[in-house]
């Protein structure tokens, strides 16, 4: 699948369909303090990894996700980061 969005435009779509999905309606700063951005960020990441097959963009995607939530998410390191933050 391709984004039709630009990478951060869908990254935004993403968030908020998995955040109502979730039932959480809360800003990203209270989502962080309650734990919240991990449940949102893991079942981002499941939707792009099955949907997505293009490295590159679940790349992107990944990044604008967790970025919504985290600035300091490097995308060097975004597999590690991931694997901190999912389990």
């Amino acid at each position: 699948m391709e984004t039709y969005f630009e990478p951060s435009i869908s990254a935004y779509f993403l968030i908020n369909e998995v955040s109502k999905k979730l039932s959480i309606d809360e800003i990203p700063e209270k989502s962080v303090m309650n734990g919240n951005a991990k449940k949102i960020i893991s079942e981002c990441v499941r939707i792009i990894e099955t949907n997505y097959n293009e490295k590159r963009t679940r790349e992107l995607l990944k990044y604008y996700v967790a970025h919504s939530f985290f600035e300091d998410y490097d995308l060097e390191n975004e597999e590690n980061f991931l694997d901190q933050v999912i389990n």
